[in-house]
């Protein structure tokens, strides 16, 4: 499975915010059954992008900006 357009730029957004704060980039996967794109950053922070580009930042299950 591959990202949507809109996907592949929000990662690419996000990972150059991330590295920039010298946060690594542990995981980034597509989940099949949702289709968003999950990326495991630092030691706790969990990004979900949608298919439409929504982006959802989670910190040890607490939902921090949607």
């Amino acid at each position: 499975m591959k990202p949507t357009v809109v996907q592949a730029m929000e990662l690419y957004k996000m990972s150059q915010n991330l590295t920039s704060l010298y946060l690594s980039i542990n995981l980034v996967t597509i989940d099949e059954r949702t289709s968003n794109l999950y990326i495991l950053a630092g030691e706790e922070l969990e990004i979900l992008i949608s298919p439409q580009g929504e982006v959802t930042i989670l910190r040890s299950n607490q939902i921090i900006k949607q």
